[in-house]
Protein backbone atom coordinates (compact mmCIF):
# COMPACT_ATOMS: atom_id res chain seq x y z
CA UNK A 1 0.00 0.00 0.00
CA UNK A 2 1.25 3.43 -0.84
CA UNK A 3 0.06 6.41 1.18
CA UNK A 4 -1.12 9.53 -0.62
CA UNK A 5 1.89 11.70 -1.40
CA UNK A 6 1.80 15.30 -2.52
CA UNK A 7 3.87 18.46 -2.63
CA UNK A 8 1.57 21.21 -3.84
CA UNK A 9 3.11 24.46 -5.02
CA UNK A 10 1.72 27.90 -5.69
CA UNK A 11 5.03 29.79 -5.52
CA UNK A 12 7.96 29.54 -7.88
CA UNK A 13 11.47 29.28 -6.44
CA UNK A 14 12.01 32.92 -7.28
CA UNK A 15 8.81 33.94 -5.49
CA UNK A 16 9.82 32.07 -2.33
CA UNK A 17 13.11 33.95 -2.37
CA UNK A 18 11.35 37.29 -2.93
CA UNK A 19 9.03 36.74 0.04
CA UNK A 20 11.98 35.72 2.20
CA UNK A 21 13.98 38.75 1.06
CA UNK A 22 11.11 41.15 1.82
CA UNK A 23 10.45 39.52 5.22
CA UNK A 24 14.11 39.88 6.22
CA UNK A 25 14.02 43.49 5.02
CA UNK A 26 10.99 44.17 7.27
CA UNK A 27 12.79 42.67 10.27
CA UNK A 28 15.98 44.61 9.49
CA UNK A 29 14.55 48.02 8.60
CA UNK A 30 11.18 48.15 10.41
CA UNK A 31 11.61 45.76 13.32
CA UNK A 32 9.15 44.52 15.93
CA UNK A 33 7.81 46.31 19.00
CA UNK A 34 9.05 44.33 22.02
CA UNK A 35 8.03 46.18 25.22
CA UNK A 36 10.27 44.31 27.66
CA UNK A 37 13.77 45.41 28.64
CA UNK A 38 14.87 41.91 29.67
CA UNK A 39 13.98 40.33 26.33
CA UNK A 40 15.46 43.28 24.46
CA UNK A 41 18.68 42.76 26.40
CA UNK A 42 18.76 39.05 25.54
CA UNK A 43 18.37 39.90 21.85
CA UNK A 44 20.99 42.65 22.00
CA UNK A 45 23.44 40.01 23.18
CA UNK A 46 22.54 38.08 20.01
CA UNK A 47 23.60 41.06 17.86
CA UNK A 48 20.12 42.52 17.32
CA UNK A 49 19.66 46.30 17.20
CA UNK A 50 17.60 47.80 20.03
CA UNK A 51 15.90 51.20 20.02
CA UNK A 52 15.50 51.48 23.79
CA UNK A 53 13.31 54.60 23.76
CA UNK A 54 10.75 53.12 21.34
CA UNK A 55 11.32 49.48 22.44
CA UNK A 56 11.77 48.48 18.81
CA UNK A 57 13.87 45.40 18.07
CA UNK A 58 15.51 45.12 14.66
CA UNK A 59 17.11 41.97 13.30
CA UNK A 60 20.09 42.64 10.98
CA UNK A 61 19.88 40.57 7.81
CA UNK A 62 23.11 38.69 8.47
CA UNK A 63 21.94 37.81 11.99
CA UNK A 64 18.66 36.38 10.68
CA UNK A 65 20.32 34.55 7.79
CA UNK A 66 22.73 32.88 10.21
CA UNK A 67 19.83 32.03 12.52
CA UNK A 68 17.84 30.49 9.64
CA UNK A 69 20.83 28.39 8.55
CA UNK A 70 21.20 27.05 12.09
CA UNK A 71 17.45 26.37 12.29
CA UNK A 72 17.57 24.34 9.08
CA UNK A 73 20.29 22.19 10.61
CA UNK A 74 18.99 21.82 14.14
CA UNK A 75 15.19 21.79 13.86
CA UNK A 76 13.87 18.32 14.63
CA UNK A 77 10.66 18.51 12.59
CA UNK A 78 10.31 19.07 8.84
CA UNK A 79 7.46 19.34 6.36
CA UNK A 80 6.65 15.95 4.85
CA UNK A 81 5.98 15.06 1.22
CA UNK A 82 3.32 12.66 2.50
CA UNK A 83 -0.20 14.02 2.98
CA UNK A 84 -0.73 14.46 6.69
CA UNK A 85 -3.51 12.99 8.81
CA UNK A 86 -5.57 15.55 10.68
CA UNK A 87 -6.58 16.04 14.29
CA UNK A 88 -8.72 18.82 15.71
CA UNK A 89 -7.81 21.12 18.56
CA UNK A 90 -10.21 23.36 20.45
CA UNK A 91 -9.65 27.11 20.59
CA UNK A 92 -11.23 28.57 23.73
CA UNK A 93 -14.04 30.98 22.79
CA UNK A 94 -15.77 33.75 24.72
CA UNK A 95 -19.28 32.65 23.73
CA UNK A 96 -21.23 29.41 23.41
CA UNK A 97 -23.80 28.84 20.67
CA UNK A 98 -26.73 27.01 22.27
CA UNK A 99 -28.50 24.47 20.04
CA UNK A 100 -31.60 24.29 22.23
CA UNK A 101 -32.33 28.02 22.16
CA UNK A 102 -30.71 28.92 18.86
CA UNK A 103 -28.92 31.76 20.59
CA UNK A 104 -25.46 32.79 21.72
CA UNK A 105 -24.46 33.51 25.31
CA UNK A 106 -21.32 33.96 27.38
CA UNK A 107 -19.59 30.73 28.29
CA UNK A 108 -19.82 29.16 31.75
CA UNK A 109 -17.65 26.82 33.81
CA UNK A 110 -20.36 24.20 33.38
CA UNK A 111 -19.85 24.32 29.60
CA UNK A 112 -16.22 23.31 30.01
CA UNK A 113 -17.15 20.37 32.23
CA UNK A 114 -19.64 19.28 29.57
CA UNK A 115 -16.95 19.62 26.89
CA UNK A 116 -14.56 17.42 28.89
CA UNK A 117 -17.12 14.60 28.92
CA UNK A 118 -17.87 15.04 25.21
CA UNK A 119 -14.24 15.05 24.07
CA UNK A 120 -13.69 11.70 25.82
CA UNK A 121 -15.80 10.17 23.02
CA UNK A 122 -14.30 12.06 20.06
CA UNK A 123 -11.25 10.17 18.80
CA UNK A 124 -10.10 12.90 16.42
CA UNK A 125 -10.05 15.57 19.12
CA UNK A 126 -6.89 14.56 20.99
CA UNK A 127 -6.85 17.33 23.60
CA UNK A 128 -9.57 18.43 26.01
CA UNK A 129 -8.89 22.14 25.68
CA UNK A 130 -11.39 24.51 27.24
CA UNK A 131 -14.44 25.26 25.12
CA UNK A 132 -15.05 28.71 26.61
CA UNK A 133 -13.69 31.34 28.94
CA UNK A 134 -16.06 30.92 31.93
CA UNK A 135 -17.83 34.22 32.58
CA UNK A 136 -18.96 33.05 36.04
CA UNK A 137 -15.32 32.97 37.24
CA UNK A 138 -13.14 36.09 37.76
CA UNK A 139 -11.30 36.77 34.51
CA UNK A 140 -7.91 36.94 36.25
CA UNK A 141 -8.17 33.31 37.38
CA UNK A 142 -10.51 31.83 34.76
CA UNK A 143 -7.56 30.00 33.23
CA UNK A 144 -6.56 28.55 36.61
CA UNK A 145 -10.00 27.15 37.43
CA UNK A 146 -10.44 25.82 33.91
CA UNK A 147 -7.09 24.04 33.74
CA UNK A 148 -7.65 22.51 37.19
CA UNK A 149 -11.02 21.13 36.01
CA UNK A 150 -9.46 19.67 32.86
CA UNK A 151 -6.67 17.90 34.73
CA UNK A 152 -9.06 16.64 37.37
CA UNK A 153 -11.62 15.07 35.03
CA UNK A 154 -10.09 14.44 31.59
CA UNK A 155 -8.06 11.41 30.55
CA UNK A 156 -6.79 13.49 27.62
CA UNK A 157 -4.29 16.33 27.98
CA UNK A 158 -5.65 19.84 27.65
CA UNK A 159 -5.43 23.48 28.55
CA UNK A 160 -6.61 26.95 27.69
CA UNK A 161 -5.20 30.37 26.88
CA UNK A 162 -3.27 31.85 29.78
CA UNK A 163 -5.05 35.15 30.25
CA UNK A 164 -3.15 37.17 32.84
CA UNK A 165 0.12 37.15 34.82
CA UNK A 166 -1.98 36.36 37.91
CA UNK A 167 -3.39 33.28 36.25
CA UNK A 168 0.03 32.30 34.90
CA UNK A 169 1.40 32.25 38.45
CA UNK A 170 -1.15 29.68 39.61
CA UNK A 171 -1.04 27.67 36.38
CA UNK A 172 2.72 27.28 36.93
CA UNK A 173 1.94 25.78 40.33
CA UNK A 174 -0.53 23.34 38.77
CA UNK A 175 2.11 22.26 36.25
CA UNK A 176 4.61 21.71 39.06
CA UNK A 177 2.09 19.68 41.08
CA UNK A 178 1.38 17.43 38.09
CA UNK A 179 4.96 17.24 36.87
CA UNK A 180 4.03 18.86 33.57
CA UNK A 181 6.25 21.07 31.46
CA UNK A 182 3.49 23.50 30.62
CA UNK A 183 3.38 25.90 27.72
CA UNK A 184 2.30 29.35 26.63
CA UNK A 185 1.07 30.69 23.29
CA UNK A 186 3.38 33.62 22.58
CA UNK A 187 1.34 35.61 20.08
CA UNK A 188 2.58 38.48 17.98
CA UNK A 189 -0.12 41.09 17.37
CA UNK A 190 -0.13 42.21 13.76
CA UNK A 191 1.39 44.34 12.57
CA UNK A 192 4.73 43.66 14.26
CA UNK A 193 4.10 44.08 17.97
CA UNK A 194 3.85 42.15 21.23
CA UNK A 195 1.93 43.00 24.39
CA UNK A 196 4.00 43.65 27.49
CA UNK A 197 2.08 41.16 29.64
CA UNK A 198 2.41 38.50 26.94
CA UNK A 199 6.20 38.83 27.01
CA UNK A 200 6.16 38.78 30.81
CA UNK A 201 4.24 35.50 30.82
CA UNK A 202 6.40 33.99 28.07
CA UNK A 203 9.57 34.74 30.04
CA UNK A 204 8.05 33.25 33.20
CA UNK A 205 7.11 30.02 31.41
CA UNK A 206 10.50 29.81 29.70
CA UNK A 207 12.36 30.24 33.00
CA UNK A 208 10.24 27.45 34.50
CA UNK A 209 11.25 25.13 31.65
CA UNK A 210 7.99 25.52 29.74
CA UNK A 211 7.49 25.55 26.00
CA UNK A 212 6.39 28.48 23.87
CA UNK A 213 4.21 28.31 20.77
CA UNK A 214 3.61 31.02 18.19
CA UNK A 215 0.62 32.02 16.06
CA UNK A 216 0.86 35.43 14.37
CA UNK A 217 -2.42 36.32 12.63
CA UNK A 218 -1.84 38.98 9.99
CA UNK A 219 -5.15 39.94 8.36
CA UNK A 220 -5.19 41.23 4.81
CA UNK A 221 -6.54 44.79 4.37
CA UNK A 222 -6.66 45.58 8.10
CA UNK A 223 -3.46 44.52 9.87
CA UNK A 224 -1.60 43.53 6.69
CA UNK A 225 -1.61 44.49 2.99
CA UNK A 226 -4.76 43.34 1.21
CA UNK A 227 -2.85 41.24 -1.32
CA UNK A 228 -2.18 37.57 -0.63
CA UNK A 229 1.52 38.19 -1.29
CA UNK A 230 1.64 41.17 1.06
CA UNK A 231 -0.21 39.39 3.87
CA UNK A 232 1.99 36.33 3.48
CA UNK A 233 5.16 38.43 3.51
CA UNK A 234 4.22 40.29 6.71
CA UNK A 235 3.16 36.98 8.28
CA UNK A 236 6.53 35.46 7.34
CA UNK A 237 8.36 38.35 9.00
CA UNK A 238 6.27 37.92 12.16
CA UNK A 239 6.79 34.15 12.18
CA UNK A 240 10.56 34.46 11.78
CA UNK A 241 10.77 37.20 14.41
CA UNK A 242 8.65 35.14 16.79
CA UNK A 243 10.77 32.02 16.25
CA UNK A 244 13.92 34.06 16.95
CA UNK A 245 12.45 35.36 20.22
CA UNK A 246 11.25 31.90 21.30
CA UNK A 247 14.67 30.45 20.58
CA UNK A 248 16.28 33.26 22.58
CA UNK A 249 14.10 32.34 25.57
CA UNK A 250 13.99 28.53 25.29
CA UNK A 251 16.59 27.35 22.78
CA UNK A 252 13.82 25.72 20.71
CA UNK A 253 12.40 26.25 17.23
CA UNK A 254 8.60 26.35 16.98
CA UNK A 255 7.11 25.56 13.58
CA UNK A 256 6.09 27.87 10.76
CA UNK A 257 2.61 28.49 12.23
CA UNK A 258 1.05 30.72 9.59
CA UNK A 259 -2.33 31.78 10.96
CA UNK A 260 -2.87 34.63 8.50
CA UNK A 261 -6.28 35.52 7.10
CA UNK A 262 -8.09 38.02 4.93
CA UNK A 263 -10.56 40.53 6.36
CA UNK A 264 -14.02 40.84 4.83
CA UNK A 265 -14.32 44.46 3.69
CA UNK A 266 -18.12 44.51 4.04
CA UNK A 267 -18.15 43.53 7.71
CA UNK A 268 -14.47 44.09 8.73
CA UNK A 269 -14.59 40.60 10.28
CA UNK A 270 -11.63 38.26 9.88
CA UNK A 271 -12.59 35.65 7.28
CA UNK A 272 -11.96 32.04 8.31
CA UNK A 273 -13.30 30.35 5.17
CA UNK A 274 -12.21 32.41 2.17
CA UNK A 275 -10.36 30.62 -0.65
CA UNK A 276 -7.28 32.61 0.34
CA UNK A 277 -6.87 30.17 3.23
CA UNK A 278 -6.06 27.40 0.75
CA UNK A 279 -3.51 29.65 -0.97
CA UNK A 280 -1.94 30.58 2.37
CA UNK A 281 -1.70 26.89 3.26
CA UNK A 282 0.10 25.83 0.08
CA UNK A 283 2.46 28.80 0.25
CA UNK A 284 3.13 28.14 3.95
CA UNK A 285 4.07 24.56 3.12
CA UNK A 286 6.62 25.82 0.61
CA UNK A 287 8.01 28.42 3.03
CA UNK A 288 8.24 25.89 5.86
CA UNK A 289 10.25 23.61 3.55
CA UNK A 290 12.48 26.55 2.62
CA UNK A 291 13.20 27.27 6.29
CA UNK A 292 13.60 23.59 7.14
CA UNK A 293 10.91 23.44 9.82
CA UNK A 294 7.47 22.00 10.43
CA UNK A 295 4.46 24.02 9.28
CA UNK A 296 0.79 24.61 9.92
CA UNK A 297 -1.95 26.93 8.69
CA UNK A 298 -5.41 28.09 9.77
CA UNK A 299 -7.52 25.90 7.52
CA UNK A 300 -10.43 23.53 8.04
CA UNK A 301 -12.43 26.56 9.16
CA UNK A 302 -15.52 28.39 7.93
CA UNK A 303 -17.33 31.70 8.06
CA UNK A 304 -20.71 29.91 8.19
CA UNK A 305 -22.70 30.37 11.40
CA UNK A 306 -24.46 27.00 11.11
CA UNK A 307 -23.43 23.56 9.75
CA UNK A 308 -24.51 24.11 6.14
CA UNK A 309 -23.09 23.53 2.66
CA UNK A 310 -20.90 26.62 2.90
CA UNK A 311 -19.43 25.41 6.19
CA UNK A 312 -18.66 21.93 4.91
CA UNK A 313 -17.24 23.15 1.61
CA UNK A 314 -14.94 25.78 3.16
CA UNK A 315 -13.68 23.40 5.82
CA UNK A 316 -13.13 20.48 3.47
CA UNK A 317 -11.44 22.33 0.62
CA UNK A 318 -9.02 24.36 2.73
CA UNK A 319 -8.14 21.39 4.96
CA UNK A 320 -7.40 19.25 1.89
CA UNK A 321 -4.99 21.84 0.47
CA UNK A 322 -3.38 22.12 3.91
CA UNK A 323 -2.81 18.41 4.36
CA UNK A 324 -1.70 17.81 0.77
CA UNK A 325 0.91 20.53 1.28
CA UNK A 326 2.48 18.42 4.05
CA UNK A 327 1.50 20.77 6.88
CA UNK A 328 1.05 19.22 10.30
CA UNK A 329 -1.89 21.20 11.70
CA UNK A 330 -5.14 22.87 10.72
CA UNK A 331 -7.23 25.46 12.53
CA UNK A 332 -9.12 24.71 15.72
CA UNK A 333 -12.48 22.95 15.57
CA UNK A 334 -15.90 23.41 17.16
CA UNK A 335 -15.87 27.09 16.21
CA UNK A 336 -18.96 28.85 14.87
CA UNK A 337 -17.97 31.23 12.07
CA UNK A 338 -14.86 33.33 12.57
CA UNK A 339 -14.47 33.01 16.35
CA UNK A 340 -18.15 33.82 16.91
CA UNK A 341 -18.49 31.12 19.54
CA UNK A 342 -18.09 27.45 20.41
CA UNK A 343 -20.64 24.76 19.52
CA UNK A 344 -20.74 21.23 20.92
CA UNK A 345 -22.61 20.10 17.82
CA UNK A 346 -20.08 21.66 15.46
CA UNK A 347 -17.28 19.87 17.32
CA UNK A 348 -19.04 16.52 16.80
CA UNK A 349 -19.45 17.25 13.08
CA UNK A 350 -15.80 18.32 12.85
CA UNK A 351 -14.67 15.11 14.54
CA UNK A 352 -16.65 13.21 11.91
CA UNK A 353 -15.34 14.97 8.81
CA UNK A 354 -11.77 14.61 10.11
CA UNK A 355 -12.40 10.87 10.49
CA UNK A 356 -13.70 10.77 6.90
CA UNK A 357 -10.59 12.57 5.70
CA UNK A 358 -8.17 10.37 7.63
CA UNK A 359 -9.86 7.26 6.20
CA UNK A 360 -8.86 8.49 2.74
CA UNK A 361 -5.28 9.07 3.84
CA UNK A 362 -5.04 5.49 5.12
CA UNK A 363 -5.11 4.39 1.49
CA UNK A 364 -5.87 0.76 0.62
CA UNK A 365 -4.07 -2.55 0.20
CA UNK A 366 -3.65 -4.25 -3.17
CA UNK A 367 -2.88 -7.99 -2.87
CA UNK A 368 -4.43 -11.33 -3.85
CA UNK A 369 -6.79 -11.25 -0.88
CA UNK A 370 -8.10 -7.72 -1.42
CA UNK A 371 -8.45 -8.21 -5.18
CA UNK A 372 -10.53 -11.31 -4.45
CA UNK A 373 -10.26 -12.99 -7.86
CA UNK A 374 -11.22 -16.47 -6.62
CA UNK A 375 -14.34 -15.09 -4.97
CA UNK A 376 -15.28 -13.09 -8.07
CA UNK A 377 -14.93 -16.28 -10.11
CA UNK A 378 -17.04 -18.26 -7.61
CA UNK A 379 -19.83 -15.66 -7.46
CA UNK A 380 -19.86 -15.29 -11.23
CA UNK A 381 -22.21 -13.28 -13.44
CA UNK A 382 -25.42 -11.94 -11.86
CA UNK A 383 -24.33 -12.96 -8.32
CA UNK A 384 -23.75 -10.68 -5.33
CA UNK A 385 -21.07 -10.39 -2.68
CA UNK A 386 -23.13 -9.41 0.35
CA UNK A 387 -23.14 -12.85 1.96
CA UNK A 388 -19.50 -13.67 1.29
CA UNK A 389 -17.08 -14.18 4.20
CA UNK A 390 -14.67 -11.86 2.38
CA UNK A 391 -17.21 -9.04 2.78
CA UNK A 392 -17.45 -9.59 6.53
CA UNK A 393 -13.67 -9.83 6.91
CA UNK A 394 -13.02 -6.54 5.13
CA UNK A 395 -16.03 -4.42 6.05
CA UNK A 396 -14.13 -2.36 8.66
CA UNK A 397 -11.14 -1.57 6.45
CA UNK A 398 -13.11 -1.05 3.23
CA UNK A 399 -16.11 1.01 4.29
CA UNK A 400 -16.26 4.18 6.36
CA UNK A 401 -19.39 4.14 8.51
CA UNK A 402 -20.93 7.14 10.25
CA UNK A 403 -23.76 7.79 12.66
CA UNK A 404 -23.56 11.54 11.98
CA UNK A 405 -23.40 11.75 8.18
CA UNK A 406 -26.73 10.65 6.70
CA UNK A 407 -27.08 7.89 4.09
CA UNK A 408 -30.79 6.97 4.35
CA UNK A 409 -33.11 6.69 1.41
CA UNK A 410 -35.87 9.31 1.19
CA UNK A 411 -38.76 7.31 2.75
CA UNK A 412 -36.70 6.22 5.76
CA UNK A 413 -35.31 9.73 6.24
CA UNK A 414 -38.84 11.15 6.33
CA UNK A 415 -40.05 8.35 8.62
CA UNK A 416 -37.14 9.05 11.01
CA UNK A 417 -38.09 12.70 11.41
CA UNK A 418 -36.10 14.25 8.51
CA UNK A 419 -33.15 14.84 10.80
CA UNK A 420 -30.44 17.23 9.67
CA UNK A 421 -26.77 16.65 10.46
CA UNK A 422 -27.11 19.39 13.09
CA UNK A 423 -29.91 17.43 14.80
CA UNK A 424 -27.99 14.16 14.68
CA UNK A 425 -24.94 15.88 16.16
CA UNK A 426 -27.07 17.32 18.96
CA UNK A 427 -28.48 13.90 19.79
CA UNK A 428 -24.93 12.55 19.96
CA UNK A 429 -23.95 15.38 22.32
CA UNK A 430 -26.87 14.68 24.63
CA UNK A 431 -25.96 11.00 24.84
CA UNK A 432 -22.23 11.62 25.20
CA UNK A 433 -22.41 14.19 28.01
CA UNK A 434 -25.00 12.40 30.14
CA UNK A 435 -23.81 12.42 33.74
CA UNK A 436 -21.14 15.09 33.23
CA UNK A 437 -22.13 16.85 36.45
CA UNK A 438 -21.09 13.81 38.49
CA UNK A 439 -17.87 12.85 36.70
CA UNK A 440 -15.36 10.91 38.77
CA UNK A 441 -11.93 12.54 38.99
CA UNK A 442 -9.20 10.76 37.04
CA UNK A 443 -6.50 12.00 39.43
CA UNK A 444 -5.64 10.65 42.87
CA UNK A 445 -7.29 12.19 45.93
CA UNK A 446 -3.92 13.74 46.82
CA UNK A 447 -3.59 15.47 43.44
CA UNK A 448 -7.23 16.58 43.51
CA UNK A 449 -6.67 18.08 46.94
CA UNK A 450 -3.61 19.92 45.64
CA UNK A 451 -5.57 21.31 42.68
CA UNK A 452 -8.38 22.41 45.00
CA UNK A 453 -5.89 24.17 47.28
CA UNK A 454 -4.34 26.10 44.40
CA UNK A 455 -7.78 27.16 43.16
CA UNK A 456 -8.81 28.19 46.68
CA UNK A 457 -5.74 30.41 46.98
CA UNK A 458 -6.52 31.96 43.60
CA UNK A 459 -10.10 32.69 44.71
CA UNK A 460 -8.82 34.15 47.98
CA UNK A 461 -6.52 36.51 46.10
CA UNK A 462 -9.43 37.72 43.97
CA UNK A 463 -11.57 38.31 47.07
CA UNK A 464 -8.78 40.28 48.76
CA UNK A 465 -8.30 42.44 45.67
CA UNK A 466 -12.02 43.17 45.48
CA UNK A 467 -11.85 44.64 48.99
CA UNK A 468 -9.03 47.04 48.14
Amino acid sequence: MRKIRSKLEVLSEEEVLRINDAALKILDEVGIHVPNDELLGICRERSCVVDTARQILRFPRKVMETFIDEMRTKSLYKVSDEAQKLGGSISTQVSLVDYETGSRRYGLRDDNLKAIKLVEQLKNIPCANAAVVPSDVPYEIADVITIADIHKYSTKPGGTYILTPTGAKYVARINKLLGLRGGYLFECISPLTFKADSIEMALAFAKAGGGLGIAPMAMGSTTAPITVAGTLTLETAEVLGSIFLVHAMTGEYPGFAASCHTSDLRTMICSFGSPNQALFAVASGQLARFYGIQGGANTGLTDALSPDFQGGFEKGVTAAFNSLSGLWSIGCQGIVGADQGFSFEQLVIDNEWIDYYNYILDGFEVNDDTIGFDMIKAVGPAGNFLGEAHTVEHIKDSYWNSAIFGREDWPNWIAGGSKTIYRRAHEFVEQAVAGYKTMTPVQSSEICSGLDNICSEAWAEMRSLSKV
